[in-house]
């Protein structure tokens, strides 16, 4: 199979990744739950993966990096615990649908006012109100891969007394992001995607420490007496037993990225060069999004087909795997005019190579034409 949907998952998992979980699963149980060696490994493993996804990200203060099952949840978390009755929001409509529904639940239930615009700093400021409490801005499309202004935006936040949020599931892993030049307070990552770990691993990082209420509550293995959660980052806002396996993945993926992320980035921009330039060519393909700076993200379509058909002749004919559909992002493809058809996305990484890419534009071309069943 040829696997070109690494922006909803990375495969294969690296060894690195591979070999810490298996070292995991043999020298870790629950972290702070006892004095075993083995709840000692955990907790050590905990807060060395803390250490290095604080400089991974430049997050500018000790016990910001919150570990949870992964960005839906850091989201969740940080919009209902953060967000108060009266309180306006600012988002856009490039956004994913993990911070959409809760902004719509808040602003169902009366709690929120909110405003959906375009990802400008122009745009935004027009929305600008004095009950603005947040901005929420993703990094990246996961549905284009363009890629939005969010320091510049963040600045538009800061001058104003408001908070700045982003979502960089997508943006992770391929584009170098300083949480302090980016003038984010908070940002919310995914641990499976361009960061190379497994699935159900991710966090949210603070650039200081934010008043927000836990969206789940429970055993933390310290303070047991209290009532409530701990009122100390980050364990005021995890709760339960951590997904170790995750966790390693998560520490030996980041590790592996800051080895080698120029070699690797390079690499990949080559082979959406590549593609870019084979699609360009076929007449019925229709491509999405602006191509001078982006993640590893080509959307398009063929003309008359939609992205479901497509996607399942590249499955069943070609043995390649894609994504179509809408991504969890509707207002996205309400702005691309793309809601009947979808859009037919390939994601790449480094572990995919340029003869990969040449029998997907063969394929894309054949199909165009028809060609497919020869």
């Amino acid at each position: 199979m040829i696997y070109l949907d690494q922006a909803a998952t990375s495969f294969p998992k690296i060894k690195e990744v591979q070999d810490a979980v298996i070292d995991c699963m043999n020298h870790c149980t629950n972290a702070n739950r006892s004095t075993s060696v083995t709840s000692l490994n955990a907790s050590r493993l905990i807060y060395q993966t803390r250490k290095l996804i604080k400089e991974y990200f430049h997050v500018p203060q000790d016990g910001c990096v919150v570990l949870n099952s992964g960005n839906t949840e850091s989201i969740n978390t940080c919009i209902k615990g953060i967000l108060k009755k009266g309180d306006h929001v600012i988002t856009t409509y490039a956004e994913h649908n993990s911070v959409l529904r809760p902004l719509y639940q808040l602003e169902k239930a009366n709690i929120i006012t909110l405003s959906i615009t375009s990802p400008t700093v122009e745009n935004i400021k027009k929305h600008l109100q004095k009950k603005t409490k947040m901005i929420i801005v993703t990094h990246s499309s996961n549905v284009t891969g363009e890629i939005y202004p969010i320091a510049e935006i963040g600045k538009l936040a800061h001058e104003h007394g408001i908070l700045m949020m982003s979502d960089i599931a997508q943006s992770a892993g391929h584009l170098l992001i300083d949480m302090e030049k980016m003038n984010l307070d908070i940002l919310c990552f995914s641990g499976h995607k361009g960061l190379l770990g497994n699935s159900g691993v991710g966090g949210f990082c603070l650039a200081q420490s934010i008043e927000m209420e836990p969206l789940i509550s429970g055993g933390t293995g310290m303070d047991s007496f209290n009532h409530f959660q701990s009122d100390y980052y980050p364990e005021h806002v995890e709760a339960g037993t951590r997904n170790m396996t995750g966790i390693a993945s998560l520490k030996a993926g980041v590790f592996y990225l800051m080895k080698y992320h120029d070699e690797k980035s390079k690499y990949t921009n080559e082979l959406v060069e590549l593609l870019y330039d084979g699609l360009k060519n076929i007449p019925q393909v229709v491509l999405y999004g602006d191509f001078k700076e982006r993640t590893p993200i080509l959307a398009f379509n063929i003309q008359g087909m939609d992205s479901f058909q497509v996607a399942d002749l590249l499955n069943n004919k070609y043995d390649i795997a894609i994504r179509c559909g809408t991504h969890c992002a509707p207002l996205m493809h309400q702005h691309l005019n793309t809601v009947k058809s979808g859009i037919v996305r390939t994601s790449l990484s480094f572990m995919n190579t340029k003869e990969e890419i040449q029998f997907f534009i063969k394929a894309i071309q054949e199909i165009s034409e028809g060609n497919y069943d020869n």
